[in-house]
């Protein structure tokens, strides 16, 4: 198994930390829910908050790349495949195909 290359585990980790930290500011505001409706909106916060500032940061970052260090390294993964992904074309008949020989 091969190692998580460094900019792509700061470029994880970083939006879900910043996601988190804003969950927990937003626990704060003092909303009154009972405890387990509290747990799934927190939960469920965390994961569209996270996404959010992913996706914003992603967008600001294609136009001034230094914003990329708010996810964590200003560095793009690369990713080198293993194998190379077949073509697909279609199959024609050819003569003496059965397609030719119909009665």
């Amino acid at each position: 198994m091969s190692a998580v290359p460094a900019p792509a585990a700061a470029r994880t980790i970083a939006p879900i930390a910043v996601g988190a930290v804003l969950t927990f500011l937003a626990t704060r505001w003092g909303i009154a829910v009972d405890e387990g409706t509290q747990e799934y909106l927190v939960l469920g916060l965390s994961g569209v908050l996270s996404a959010a500032y992913y996706v914003v940061v992603l967008a600001l970052e294609s136009r001034w790349p230094r914003l990329g260090i708010l996810l964590g390294s200003t560095a793009r993964p690369t990713y080198e495949g293993k194998h190379r992904k077949a073509s697909f074309r279609p199959a024609t008949a050819t003569p003496g195909s059965p397609e030719d020989h119909q009665p």
